[in-house]
């Protein structure tokens, strides 16, 4: 399956390249595999001083949080879930938060 990716820009020279692009899945993928798939890529920017903080949207749902520090994320839905049972269309969105704490981003929006 096609899978929309996009991410916000982290500073104004992130700018210059397009962050939107599309990759091909198998539809049994899960949310789990597809992040670290775009991890093991580093489509997400590093930062000086390490502490990139970033929301992963799920078809528009905050459902994870990526921090630079952290080994892996924390996800908010079940990283188990196969990219196939979200639907037709599938979109992942990365925000980028900045260097807030990410333990509190992730209390966010968890609760």
């Amino acid at each position: 399956m096609i899978v929309a990716v996009d991410r916000s820009s982290v500073a104004m020279g992130d700018d210059v390249s397009p962050h939107a692009m599309t990759v091909e899945l198998s539809e049994s993928s899960t949310v789990a595999e597809a992040v670290a798939y775009l991890r093991q890529r580093k489509y997400l920017a590093s930062i000086a001083g390490g502490k990139a903080t970033w929301v992963l949207e799920v078809n528009g749902r905050p459902s994870a949080v990526i921090a630079q520090q952290w080994a892996e994320p924390k996800f908010a839905m079940d990283p188990s879930t196969e990219l196939g049972s979200l639907g037709p269309e599938v979109s992942l969105m990365f925000r980028y938060r900045a260097q807030i704490d990410p333990d509190d981003l992730y209390d966010t929006i968890e609760g």
